[in-house]
């Protein structure tokens, strides 16, 4: 009568997805935001580094680039340059539209 049981009862299998549910609902949700974040830093990068290539050029040379609309990593970056009454230039920006449809401008002053 004594017989041994090789294999998973249906109660240990039950358990063993519902474990594996739970991580899998706390996991994703974190997976997902670190992805957003990551493209918003890549992003972010892009501005960043053309807004230093305008203020250097502008410090090497005295005035803009001319650059009005720069395209990389498929985002089209708008060059917003300010300047005051007498022609001065104040300030840099730039300008673009994230993955996730914000419109976002990143500025500096000019030294």
């Amino acid at each position: 009568m004594s017989q041994k049981n090789k294999g998973y009862f249906l109660a240990e299998m039950l358990l063993t997805i519902a474990a594996f549910l739970m991580a899998a609902a706390i996991i994703l949700p974190y997976s997902v935001f670190i992805i957003t974040q990551i493209v918003q830093i890549r992003e972010d990068a892009g501005a960043v580094h053309l807004l230093f290539d305008e203020l250097m050029h502008i410090k090497a040379s005295g005035k803009e680039s001319g650059r009005t609309l720069e395209v990389k990593h498929n985002l089209f970056y708008q060059v917003l340059v300010f300047k005051d009454d007498s022609g001065n230039i104040l300030e840099v920006c730039i300008q673009y539209v994230g993955e996730n449809q914000k419109n976002i401008k990143k500025c500096a002053f000019v030294e």
